[in-house]
C-alpha cells in the first residue's frame, strides 16, 4: 500500500486495510465535497443507510470548517491548507465490520457540552450525528496525512456497520505486515525503527506482530491486540499515543 494510492482515493483500497485520503477546501464547498466523495464510495464498501451516511458527513465538515480553522484575534480565518477527510474499515470489536468516516482539522481542542446547558450552537450537527451513528463518534488527537511537513490536530469520527465479513490482511507474514505499519508511521512523521522477533520501536514503545495480529502495551500498561487487517486502526492509535505522550511532555 504505497501513498499513491492512499491519495487517489478509489476504492477498492478499503478492500485490504487501506485508507482513501482527500484535501477539503477551505470554504463553503467543503460539505458537498466531502458528501459527494464518500457516496461515491459507499456502494463498494456494503453501507446501508447512505443518505443517513452522507447527511453526518455533511455535519462533519460543516462543523470543521466553522470551527477547526485557525482564527485570528478578530474572528476572521486564518489562511489553513484546509481539513482532511479520511474513510477506512475497520473491526467493531464485536466481530462486524464498520466504515470509518473522520475530519481532520488543525485545532487540537474545542468547546464541549456543558453540565449546565445545552451543546453550543456549534455542536447541534454533532447532536445529529450522535443521533444517527447511535452514538459511535468522537475525536481524539492525531496527524494529518495529506501534508508536509506533518502537523498535529484532531480527527473527529463517526462509525456505521457495513456487510461482508472481514477484510483481509495485507500479509499474513509478520515481518511484511512490521514493514507496512512502519511505511504507514513514516508517512505520518513518526520514526519506527526495527526490533526483533517482528517488530518496531516506535518513540520508546514495541510494538510487535504475531499470530496475524499486531501488540503493544497502551498508555495504562495493558496489552492492546489488533488483528493486521484493521493496519489503518492500528497506525491510527499508535499516532494517538504519540501524540498525547507530546502532549504529557
Amino acid at each position: 500500500m504505497t501513498k499513491a494510492a492512499t491519495l487517489c482515493g478509489v476504492p477498492w483500497t478499503l478492500e485490504n486495510g487501506g485508507c482513501t485520503a482527500l484535501p477539503l477546501p477551505p470554504d463553503e464547498t467543503i460539505a458537498g465535497v466531502a458528501r459527494a466523495h464518500v457516496a461515491n464510495l459507499l456502494p463498494k464498501a456494503g453501507v446501508r443507510d447512505a443518505d443517513d451516511v452522507t447527511l453526518m458527513v455533511s455535519e462533519l465538515a460543516t462543523n470543521a470548517l466553522l470551527h477547526g480553522t485557525p482564527r485570528s484575534a478578530d474572528g476572521s480565518r486564518k489562511p489553513s491548507a484546509g481539513a482532511e477527510l479520511w474513510v477506512y474499515r475497520r473491526g467493531d470489536g464485536r466481530g462486524r465490520q464498520e466504515l470509518v468516516v473522520k475530519i481532520f482539522d488543525e485545532l487540537r481542542c474545542w468547546r464541549r457540552r456543558t453540565s449546565a446547558g445545552p451543546m453550543p450552537e456549534h455542536g447541534r450537527g454533532l447532536d445529529i450525528i450522535d443521533m444517527l451513528s447511535g452514538g459511535r463518534w468522537g475525536h481524539h488527537a492525531s496527524r494529518s496525512r495529506l501534508r508536509s511537513p506533518q502537523v498535529s490536530g484532531k480527527a473527529t469520527w463517526f462509525a456505521v456497520p457495513v456487510r461482508g465479513g472481514h477484510v483481509r490482511p495485507i500479509s499474513a507474514d509478520p515481518a511484511h505486515a512490521v514493514e507496512e505499519l512502519g511505511a504507514l508511521l513514516a508517512d505520518r512523521g513518526l520514526a519506527a525503527s526495527p526490533a526483533a522477533p517482528a517488530g518496531l520501536a516506535v518513540g520508546g514503545r514495541a510494538v510487535w506482530c504475531e499470530r496475524a495480529a499486531f501488540h503493544w502495551c497502551g498508555r495504562d500498561g495493558a496489552l492492546v491486540r489488533m488483528p493486521v487487517a484493521d493496519i489503518t486502526e492500528v497506525c491510527e492509535q499508535l499516532v494517538l499515543l504519540h501524540e498525547a505522550a507530546r502532549e504529557g511532555a
